[in-house]
């Protein structure tokens, strides 16, 4: 699922006749919508079913990132709650970026 690609169980004897149709240069279409295989020779359609939060992410194109953006709000909520409640774990002087001090370099030793 992660790649976009709709894996589909059918019983083998639908296989097959997928395999014919497709042998035979008939076109097939595959509606995610309403889980089902148009065969566009005039055969019958044949049925499936999906997991529905994956068939939810695929009709929306949603990857584990889009997801998460789906909360995008909820997400700046927590942030700027967690800043006002708890600022010290934003770091020491954070205002929107992390200060990176210099380090101090002690004498070299001769050797």
């Amino acid at each position: 699922m992660q790649n976009g690609m709709l894996p589909i169980a059918i019983p083998q004897e639908q296989c097959r006749e997928l395999a014919q149709d497709a042998e035979a240069g008939f076109e097939l279409e595959v509606d995610l919508e309403k889980e089902e295989i148009r065969r566009l020779n005039g055969n019958p359609i044949i049925s499936f079913t999906t997991e529905p939060f994956r068939r939810h992410c695929l009709l929306n194109g949603l990857d584990d990132i889009g997801l998460t953006m789906q909360r995008e709000d909820a997400i700046q909520s927590f942030e700027t709650r967690r800043s006002q409640t708890w600022s010290w774990l934003d770091g020491f002087g954070y205002n929107g970026k992390i200060l990176v001090k210099p380090v101090r370099t002690t004498k070299k030793t001769d050797w």
